[in-house]
């Protein structure tokens, strides 16, 4: 699936080693670590619906105020937000990394 990512820092955060990043991020190493893992994985996958059966992720659809997101969790405080994009070169964008519940 081809991921975009609607902010610059969210690309950054994907696309830099975790080693190679410098000064003082806003999340933590192991949140930038899954972040990049989960990514990964979505650059893999054919649709979203490959997601829902690894547990793991914990993927849903949201409701409410964010309806037509989805969310796949990252660690137990944050979890990944993204949309379907209809769009020629992205299938999906990475929206935020959002603390869970807020």
């Amino acid at each position: 699936m081809k991921v975009g990512f609607k902010t610059n820092e969210l690309e950054k955060l994907y696309i830099t080693p975790l080693e190679e990043l410098r000064g003082k991020q806003k999340f933590s190493r192991e949140v930038i670590k899954q972040y990049q893992a989960k990514v990964r994985i979505l650059t893999f996958i054919d649709n979203l619906k490959e997601l829902y059966p690894i547990r793991s992720l914990n993927f849903e659809a949201l409701t409410g105020n964010r309806k037509g997101q989805f969310s796949i969790r990252l660690n137990k405080q944050f979890r990944l937000i993204i949309v379907e994009v209809e769009d020629d070169l992205i299938e999906i964008e990475i929206i935020e990394i959002s603390k869970h519940y807020e």
